[in-house]
C-alpha cells in the first residue's frame, strides 16, 4: 500500500497543472481575463496588470500544458524504459553450456544454462526464476510454471539472493540450469528441463524450442528472457537469447 500512495503523492503536481489548464479556459464570473477572475474569486483584489490581460489565459494553458507533460514523462515513461537491475544473458562457452560425463563413458551431458546479473551495488534478495513458456510444448509437459534448479544446487532451492555482478566477464553472475542434454550411443539423445520439481522434467524429444524464462526479486525487479534451443545437424544444439526485458522494481 505505501508505494501506491508515494504514487498517488507523484501524481498531485500532474492534477494541479491540469487544473490550472482548466482554469485559463473558464471563469467564475465577467473579468479581462480568466485567471484574473480566478484570483478575484478566492480574494486576490489587486490582481497585476500583466495576468488581468486577456493574453495571460493562452500562456497560462500553454505553460501548464508544457509542464504537464513533462512531469508526466519524468513520473511514468522512465519506470517502462528504463532497464531494471536485474537481467538474463547467455554467452558462449562454459559454464554457460558445459559438458559433464553421463553414467558411463559412452554417455555425455551438456548443461543448457542462463546467467542471471545484478547491475545494482546491493543484493537481489529472494529471486526466483521460473519458466513460463515452452512452445512447442510436448505432450504430457507439465513444467511451465515450474521454478528452474539454481546451478549445482542439491536441495532444490526455489529462491535465492544475487549478490552484485562485478566481473566484466559475467562469471561472478548467479547460473540457473535449463536444459541437460544427453548424448548417449548409437545416436540415442534425451532432453530434459531442469525443473523443479524432479518429477515434472520429464525427457522430451530433442526438437526447436521457444523459451520464455521470467526472474523475480522480492523487491519486484523482474527480468523476462525469450530464448531459442535450436537443434543443429551433427552438433550440438545452440542455446540463444533473443530478447529481454528488464524491469524496475520498489
Amino acid at each position: 500500500m505505501p508505494v501506491y500512495w508515494k504514487w498517488v503523492i507523484k501524481s498531485v503536481p500532474s492534477l494541479g497543472l491540469g487544473l490550472l489548464m482548466l482554469a485559463s479556459t473558464v471563469t467564475p464570473r465577467y473579468a479581462s481575463s480568466n485567471m484574473a477572475a480566478w484570483l478575484i474569486y478566492f480574494g486576490v483584489e489587486n490582481v497585476p496588470a500583466w495576468l488581468a490581460n486577456k493574453s495571460a489565459d493562452t500562456w497560462v494553458f500553454w505553460i501548464g500544458l508544457v509542464g504537464f507533460c513533462v512531469w508526466a514523462m519524468y513520473l511514468y515513461v522512465p519506470r517502462n524504459l528504463r532497464n531494471g537491475k536485474l537481467s538474463i544473458m547467455i554467452r558462449e562457452g562454459e559454464p554457460w553450456v558445459q559438458v559433464n560425463p553421463g553414467l558411463d563413458q559412452s554417455q555425455a551431458v551438456h548443461t543448457y544454462r542462463i546467467a542471471l546479473v545484478n547491475s545494482d551495488d546491493s543484493t537481489l534478495r529472494n529471486v526466483e526464476v521460473k519458466l513460463t513458456s515452452l512452445e512447442k510444448k510436448p505432450l504430457n509437459f507439465h513444467a511451465i510454471g515450474s521454478h528452474l534448479r539454481l546451478r549445482h544446487d542439491r536441495v532444490g532451492s526455489t529462491n535465492f539472493n544475487v549478490h552484485p555482478t562485478k566481473d566484466p566477464e559475467f562469471m561472478d553472475a548467479m547460473f540457473v540450469d535449463v536444459f541437460r542434454l544427453l548424448l548417449g550411443p548409437e545416436g540415442h539423445t534425451f532432453l530434459r528441463v531442469a525443473s523443479l520439481p524432479e518429477d515434472s522434467n520429464c525427457h522430451i524429444p530433442v526438437d526447436k524450442y521457444d523459451v520464455k524464462i521470467m526472474a523475480t526479486s522480492e523487491s519486484g525487479e523482474m527480468a523476462i528472457a525469450d530464448l531459442a534451443f535450436i537443434p543443429r545437424p551433427d552438433q550440438i544444439p545452440d542455446f540463444q537469447l533473443l530478447k529481454m526485458q528488464s524491469f524496475p522494481g520498489r
